[in-house]
């Protein structure tokens, strides 16, 4: 799936920060997220988890406190140790949400030290967004791109993927926020990319929901839209 947030490297400084512990104290902090995206016409949802630290960790897992038979293992983040991810695979994504309640982290760290944090994930989801339009406009030279709003979304993001591949990826969008414009020339863009007209891409629309105590650092929920378009053209 592939949906590492795009708010990881911010909220990792302000989540560890607000730990008691030190930075060379091996400290860690965990997010567990209900994700949804569409398969066909029908909603389906995946679990993702996410650990982070300022150090290196070496193995992370992770449990149910109500259910300790569900138990998942993370890995590094694209071979970064800082950020070790979990995320159901897509075949089995499932039109069940994941379980809600304590989900709790136990890390080693490279130096071998040892740290367990938690998460508490409630059954809030998010529904999948709705993109309204995603085409190139020839005569100003922009993908635009609208999308309806969602009630529950915090703030949203948008990619643009060749592939399997993300090339481009937006800053925070807040709330109320419906629309969005690309130009080839702008920032967000992979070092070294440059759009082909002419290609099929595909915009990735995700929403995000801040979890409900108000801390603005940790997610409840995520989904996912998904529209080709073909960069120089209009679909």
């Amino acid at each position: 799936m592939n949906k590492f947030k795009i708010l990881t490297v911010i909220l990792l400084s302000f989540i560890l920060i607000s730990c008691d512990k030190t930075e060379d104290q091996a400290t860690g902090a965990g997010d567990a997220i209900i994700f949804a995206k569409k398969s066909g016409t029908n909603t389906v949802y995946g679990l993702l988890l996410y650990a982070y630290t300022f150090s290196e960790f070496q193995n992370v897992k992770v449990t149910l406190a109500s259910d300790p038979t569900k138990s998942y293992s993370l890995k590094a983040n694209q071979g970064y140790k800082t950020t070790f991810t979990f995320e159901t695979p897509e075949s089995e994504l499932s039109a069940t949400k994941p379980l809600a309640g304590t989900y709790n982290f136990t890390a080693i760290f490279e130096n071998g030290a040892g740290d367990e944090f938690q998460d508490v994930l409630s059954d809030k989801s998010l529904a999948v967004p709705t993109i309204n339009k995603g085409e190139y406009n020839s005569s100003k030279s922009l993908l635009e791109i609208e999308w309806a709003s969602l009630a529950d979304a915090s703030v949203y993001s948008i990619h643009i993927m060749d592939g399997t591949k993300q090339v481009f990826g937006s800053n925070e969008l807040g709330s109320l926020v419906k629309s969005y414009a690309i130009s080839a020339n702008g920032g967000g863009w992979a070092a070294g990319f440059s759009p082909e007209s002419g290609k099929t891409y595909t915009i990735r629309l995700f929403a995000y929901l801040f979890e409900s105590e108000g801390n603005t650092y940790n997610l409840q929920a995520s989904a996912m839209a998904e529209k080709e378009f073909i960069w120089g053209s209009a679909l």
